[in-house]
């Protein structure tokens, strides 16, 4: 059976070829349904994207969402479980921010209708943070982050002089 993403990128295709089979004919149909295959293509990127960023990836090997599946069937990586995946994602949509037991509990029903004790929430927080799949913020208890994507940060040459020769 085809992936679903698949069948839309297919679909949105076929929109396109039947938008342009129908220009000369109805040009305002045309339109609509070109419209509507360039919104289902954007839904298809979006989703694309949103599997690449929310794959479970341990910390040490940094992002893996630029490797081929080919590779990534080479690699031997533990799998995080749902719940931890979940809570990832809540934390890593907070792109930088810092974020608390209170927000986690409250997104985890929204976005997921996971309903789990207090207790319960943050002691798996707290091993997330002690595997390294999220950072725990220093002097703060209940509050956790995942560095901004795409934050280039200091880099090791940055405490360099400017007076250097070269």
């Amino acid at each position: 059976m085809p992936e679903p993403l698949d069948i839309v990128k297919a679909l949105a295709a076929e929109m396109r070829r039947t938008a342009q089979a129908t220009e000369l004919e109805d040009p305002a149909r045309a339109k609509r349904i070109q419209e509507r295959a360039d919104a289902m293509e954007a839904v298809a990127h979006e989703l694309e994207g949103a599997r690449k960023r929310l794959r479970p990836v341990p910390s040490s090997f940094g992002d893996l969402s630029d490797l081929p599946e080919e590779v990534l069937n080479q690699l031997n990586l533990s799998k995080v479980d749902e719940l931890e995946q979940q809570m990832r994602d809540i934390v890593a949509a907070a792109n930088g921010e810092e974020v608390g037991l209170d927000p986690i509990i409250i997104e985890l029903y929204r976005r997921h209708k996971v309903m789990q004790e207090r207790r319960f929430i943050m002691n798996k927080l707290y091993r997330m943070a002690q595997k390294g799949i999220i950072n725990s913020v220093d002097g703060k208890k209940g509050v956790y982050y995942l560095p901004k994507t795409g934050s280039g940060g200091p880099k090791p040459w940055d405490d360099l002089d400017d007076d250097i020769p070269f």
